[in-house]
């Protein structure tokens, strides 16, 4: 597996929604002019393609209101991507769909969000639940296989567990995303060190269908060189599959191509801009990059930790708790742990992810199936 695999592709700020704490800034009152497609296609898609990417998600504002999203995927899938698409569900007709099953058949992951499954959903997504459930079952019609997004923040710690909870029962998976205050200034709504103890972490190492993206991840490095076969002197951020901390594995690029380690902090720290600077150029020589994927050189407790390979602590929370992507992650609580307490979820950690790995297996069967095409 490469490193940056997947990659977060921000294709506009223009939204037919206005959530009050949207990431990107977006807005229904306000118009942004997007990146053409010319220069989607030559300075994203494919150099992408070229140095490894192999899972692309679109995502926006809503990705399928540019009047040229069809051609997008349709080049995306011709490239030989893995195709996600991030959506607020409302843009998602019968017809849409219909039109989006016969362009890329089984090739196709749609995203959706939801924070609660209670009327506070509203609230954070501009959107009732219900109309996400429906959006579910139109979606399940045409056998497109989803993806459940939620963000998570001081505003729905106490519904989390309950939340991630439906989702299993929909049998679906999902990723959580922590909120930052990126676009919106609300520091007070990110969550700290007491929640993600209390709250969160305890819901994320019980549904293994989330494990993909969360820390602190206590899994011993040495359990996942023998379960995984990989070999953390070559590459020091897990690949096969990625967990805990995504930075390196994949890598974002915002809606007027500035690449970034991570969609959260993408309007703030930057690697390089794609229409000034080549993509390989800015992934494998940018001080930025080289640097963040070396774990050696994070700081404090996150550079020395048990754990350093397998978590990384989140880069993001670094940043907009400390204004240093290096620095140790400040909401990590390894060290509120008593011995008899770590143990016990290190064996969680190990059993949950023993079963993630299986889960995994059906999507590495869906790229390598991509790669002999």
């Amino acid at each position: 597996m490469n490193k940056f695999h997947t990659l977060y592709f921000e294709t506009t700020r223009n939204c037919n929604f206005s959530c009050q704490y949207c990431s990107t800034g977006s807005s229904k009152e306000k118009k942004y002019t997007d990146l053409d497609f010319d220069s989607v296609v030559s300075k994203i898609l494919e150099p992408a393609r070229e140095l490894g990417t192999k899972f692309i998600d679109f995502s926006g504002g809503e990705f399928l209101l540019r009047k040229d999203h069809i051609e997008i995927l349709k080049k995306a899938n011709e490239l030989g991507f893995i195709i996600g698409v991030v959506s607020n569900g409302s843009t998602l007709s019968d017809s849409k769909l219909a039109e989006l099953k016969s362009l890329l058949g089984n090739n196709l992951i749609i995203s959706l969000g939801i924070n609660s499954f209670d009327p506070e959903n509203k609230n954070t997504r501009d959107t009732e639940t219900e109309n996400v459930i429906k959006a579910i079952e139109r979606i399940n019609k045409y056998g497109i296989k989803i993806n459940m997004c939620v963000t998570i923040g001081e505003f729905n710690k106490h519904s989390f567990e309950n939340t991630v909870k439906s989702i299993k029962d929909l049998a679906l998976p999902f990723n959580r995303i922590p909120f930052v205050p990126r676009n919106c200034p609300a520091e007070n709504l990110m969550i700290n060190k007491e929640s993600l103890k209390e709250y969160f972490h305890p819901a994320l190492r019980k549904y293994f269908n989330g494990q993909i993206s969360y820390v602190p991840y206590m899994l011993p490095p040495e359990v996942y060189t023998e379960l995984t076969g990989q070999d953390f002197s070559e590459d020091q951020i897990p690949l096969n599959p990625s967990v805990g901390c995504w930075v390196g594995s994949y890598y974002s690029i915002n809606p007027e191509g500035e690449v970034s380690p991570c969609p959260l902090f993408a309007d703030h720290v930057s690697g390089g801009n794609v229409m000034e600077t080549p993509l390989k150029e800015i992934l494998f020589e940018s001080e930025l990059f080289v640097k963040i994927i070396d774990r050696k050189n994070l700081d404090g407790k996150c550079g020395s930790c048990r754990f350093t390979n397998t978590c990384g602590g989140c880069r993001v929370m670094s940043y907009y708790k400390t204004g240093n992507v290096f620095a140790e992650d400040p909401t990590c609580f390894i060290e509120d742990l008593n011995d008899s307490e770590l143990k016990d979820i290190e064996n969680q950690t190990i059993s949950s992810f023993k079963n993630y790995l299986r889960m995994n297996k059906i999507k590495d069967l869906l790229l390598n199936e991509k790669d002999r095409e």
